[in-house]
């Protein structure tokens, strides 16, 4: 065992964390025999100041439990190890001295968890830092002392939306939620960690106005009300864990403990927790899987072409991710529209603390709007994301393709039109791509990266590079009618439109869909997604599955009479609340 590291550094101990063999610090059973053994020599030594806990790895503090292990154990073996963790937590939350965590990088499930067994935790303002409990996003609940823990820090209100929705937050975040105790520059963060070691053992509030047997059930109330709402009863962890922590918020702390342990074991053994850990270890394969063996470019400045709704969430997204951003539109107006619905995006972060005011004002400054023609030869990739004609869509292209570097990447934002078509203007085709974001773009994961006969491995490499390197999952397609989402959603969405064609009830419609696990209503979805839209991809597959598919001369009567969805404030549904 060579995991944790122990050094004395004046009268106060340094516990680092530097998993052998790994990138990351996991949690097993031989990382919590370890530590566990420490913890028991070092309580042995009450002349000690003070603890520090931190990490050796450059951008991960403790990125929680190993989930190979988690996902595999069971039984017996399953309760060991969640009674292994517990009682190694809470010998460190017993030590006779002051602890604390100094963490940069990612902090989260069983990392946070050790972290609040702490008295006190400052955090690194780095990017990388990334502090929650995540469990109930896979089917669990933080069973090592977090569902306790936590709202007995910063009280059950605040608590449970954090554990319920497993939320992830930036350091200023948790520094407002009161999770952690300071927000410093990394170059800072151990020496001022040190200072809280001078303030002894934390002393937890007296919550218990609302920590008590009357009024916790009550918030517990409101709170399942709400959660019931988003997640129909499809989805038993953060119920359990929204039970637990209102009923450990209180009494014993071992109680709690017991609570947690009984729920995880019933919760590992149901079948929506082997597929959501299924769903987990597949996007990690995604954000991991090689699919050509040529190398990525880098990628720096981009432009994006077209400042609608989709240009203007992929320029917000590119900026916000360190990216200088061309924006190009032809009409003064329509600039004006889209900065002003990114500096909204920055407005929204900002005031969820995901940027710092500084940060939301050199995010927008890295967007540079145009209505004139600008050289492109600085842009290592350019997004079209301009009307869904492919007459116009070419003209763009032809025009791209004369301002640009031959090697620079022309990606197209189409949802259903060939791209392969557009290879005809296009000098060295070689280097167009499709990629297709999804509306609201800073909103969703997944980016269709579209490949055409003529894409080459050096282009399809670095667009995926490219896609995850801003946070978003890629997934590889064809150059074929719909791709993949639209291939699978659209004939579910079409189905939905001609069940209200035939005259039934939108919302009936939209419950029933809700009650089987989708996230949204079919014709809600519609309308987000905008009825012209709909109707063009619909169009599309039906023109090339005459036998599968035909669009609802619904769409169109909808269309004619102005209703096109939410962005018109009417569709299937009137925006103020009733059905159409």
């Amino acid at each position: 065992m060579n995991h944790i590291h122990f050094q004395l550094d004046g009268r106060h101990g340094v516990l680092s964390f530097d998993r052998e063999g790994s990138s990351a610090n996991l949690f097993d059973r031989a990382v919590l025999v370890e530590l566990s053994e420490k913890l028991d020599a070092l309580s042995a030594h009450p002349e000690l100041e003070g603890l520090l806990i931190r990490s050796a790895k450059p951008a991960i503090f403790i990125a929680g439990a190993d989930l190979k292990v988690l996902s595999t154990a069971q039984g017996e073996e399953l309760r060991d190890l969640i009674e292994l963790g517990q009682a190694t937590f809470q010998k460190l939350a017993e030590l006779p001295y002051p602890t604390v965590a100094a963490i940069h990088g990612a902090c989260v499930g069983g990392g946070l968890e050790l972290a609040l067994a702490c008295d006190w935790r400052v955090a690194s303002d780095a990017s990388a830092t990334k502090i929650g409990l995540p469990e109930t996003n896979l089917g669990i609940l933080p069973a090592w002392g977090g569902t306790t823990r936590l709202p007995r820090l910063i009280g059950l209100p605040a608590a449970l939306p954090l554990i319920l929705g497993g939320k992830i937050l930036v350091a200023k975040a948790a520094r407002a939620k009161g999770i952690v105790d300071a927000v410093v520059p990394q170059e800072n963060l151990e020496a001022h960690a040190l200072t809280f070691l001078k303030r002894g053992k934390r002393h937890l509030p007296n919550r218990i106005l609302l920590h008590n047997p009357v009024v916790a059930p009550l918030i517990a109330m409101k709170a399942r009300k709400d959660l019931l709402e988003k997640t129909r009863g499809l989805y038993p962890g953060p119920e359990a864990a929204l039970e637990i922590a209102a009923k450990s918020c209180y009494g014993p702390i071992t109680q709690g403990f017991r609570r947690e342990k009984e729920a995880i074991l019933k919760l590992a053994a149901r079948p929506e927790t082997h597929q959501l850990m299924r769903l987990f270890f597949l996007q990690e394969r995604a954000k991991k899987h090689r699919v050509v063996q040529a190398e990525a470019q880098p990628v720096g400045r981009c432009a994006v072409i077209g400042a609608g709704v989709m240009g203007a969430g992929i320029a917000y997204w590119l900026s916000a991710r360190g990216h200088e951003v061309v924006l190009r539109d032809l009409d003064d107006a329509a600039l004006a529209k889209g900065m002003k619905a990114i500096a909204k995006n920055y407005d929204e972060a900002r005031s969820r603390r995901v940027f710092t005011p500084t940060e939301a004002a050199r995010g927008l400054d890295r967007i540079f709007p145009t209505a004139a023609p600008v050289p492109l030869d600085r842009c290592d990739m350019v997004i079209e994301a301009a009307v869904e004609r492919l007459d116009i869509k070419k003209k763009v292209f032809a025009d791209l393709a004369a301002r640009t570097r031959p090697d620079t990447i022309l990606a197209t934002n189409t949802s259903a039109l060939p791209v392969h078509e557009l290879a005809e203007v296009v000098s060295n085709p070689e280097r167009l791509v499709g990629l297709h974001f999804f509306n609201p773009v800073h909103r969703m994961q997944l980016v269709e990266v579209v490949r055409t006969p003529q894409t080459s491995d050096s282009t399809l490499a670095t667009a995926v590079a490219f896609v995850r390197s801003i946070g978003k999952l890629p997934v590889v397609v064809r150059d074929a009618p719909g791709f993949l989402v639209n291939r699978i959603l659209m004939p579910y969405l079409v189905e939905a439109a001609k069940l209200f064609e035939r005259g039934g009830d939108p919302k009936a419609i939209d419950d029933a869909m809700l009650d089987f696990g989708m996230p949204m209503g079919p014709l809600r979805l519609l309308d987000e997604v905008g009825l012209d839209v709909a109707a063009h991809v619909a169009r599309t597959l039906a023109e090339a599955f005459p036998e599968r598919m035909s669009v609802p001369d619904l769409l169109d009567k909808l269309l004619a009479a102005g209703h096109s969805g939410r962005k018109s404030g009417s569709g299937f549904y009137i925006y103020d609340g009733r059905s159409t």
